[in-house]
């Protein structure tokens, strides 16, 4: 991934789309020492917003300035916050996902947007080098 870059693309919102979102930011951070993280982070974000609003689409945003790669999700869904649960089951099938992002972040958030809710989350990424795969 370029430093300085911004690559985004939208996918349905549909729960078969998840393979497509990891693919396209595991080719958009290829080599950079974050990829692994920041795909896993996308994916947790990604399926809450498919999962839990009513979207038919959302965009997908990878940017990456200095040593910070910042993942953004943008949904046109529920109105609601999202919030890591810490009462979910250790067994549990789902509801884990933002406690993955508490806990790989930098930092991460949300904000309403006029036509939805955007999350967002933050690497520190000391080695993406320059001119690196771009999708």
């Amino acid at each position: 991934m370029a430093h300085d870059g911004v690559h985004r693309r939208a996918f349905r919102g549909d729960p078969a789309e998840l393979a497509e979102v990891r693919a396209f930011a595991s080719a958009v951070l290829r080599g950079c020492s974050v990829q692994d993280d920041a795909v896993l982070l996308l994916d947790e974000v990604a399926a809450n917003a498919i999962v839990h609003t009513d979207s038919a689409t959302v965009e997908i945003a990878l940017h990456h300035v200095g040593q910070i790669v910042r993942g953004e999700v943008h949904d046109v869904g529920a109105d609601s916050v999202p919030a890591p649960r810490p009462d979910t089951a250790a067994d549990g099938e789902s509801g884990r996902g933002l406690l993955i992002v508490d806990l790989l972040a930098k930092q991460w958030g949300s904000r309403r947007t006029a036509t939805g809710r955007l999350v967002w989350f933050e690497l520190h990424d000391p080695g993406c080098p320059a001119g690196s795969t771009s999708a």
